[in-house]
């Protein structure tokens, strides 16, 4: 039998940081976007941006990426609509890097919206055919979640990267 230098303390943080890399980046955006509460006359605030602001955070633009992709598999499989997995990866790599230029998590998250925002409406509009009163309704309610998802975030940034595993 070889002796292989094993270091157990090491081993454990090792898999706990590989656990984490997967909740955050694509367990928990998966979970996430199957949650809507439906608010004002069947308006839905989305749950899972808030995974992808958090991966975009923690691991920059390609963490927010693969949360973006992740958390669109939902909607781009059951709702007929794979052009949103290329909106959201689009939406966690800008925050990444706008996060990375300001280090204001609310503006990274609104400039990356702006970004997004033209690829979601050209592609809603013209390749899914939904109708502009909801992309209206959609963009306001995208907009609003991001702010609030984002302040959240920046409020409880430091425990959050402690929890996992990350120096702020």
């Amino acid at each position: 039998m070889a002796d292989f230098p094993v270091k157990t303390e090491s081993s454990v943080k090792t898999y706990r940081k590989a656990a984490s890399v997967f909740f955050l980046l694509f367990a928990l955006p998966c979970l996430l976007s199957v949650i809507n509460i439906t608010f004002a006359e069947s308006w839905k605030i989305h749950f899972f941006p808030a995974a992808v602001i958090l991966a975009a955070v923690i691991f920059g633009p390609t963490g927010g990426v693969a949360a973006g992709v992740s958390g669109s598999l939902y909607t781009a499989l059951f709702l007929g609509n794979p052009y949103v997995i290329v909106g959201n990866a689009l939406f966690g790599a800008m925050t990444a890097l706008f996060y990375k230029k300001t280090g204001k998590l609310v503006l990274a998250a609104l400039l990356a919206y702006l970004v997004q925002l033209p690829w979601l409406i050209l592609t809603d509009y013209y390749l899914v055919n939904l109708s502009a009163n909801f992309i209206t309704r959609l963009v306001v309610v995208l907009l609003l979640g991001n702010i609030l998802w984002a302040a959240l975030i920046q409020l409880n940034i430091r425990p959050l990267k402690k929890l996992f595993g990350y120096k702020p």
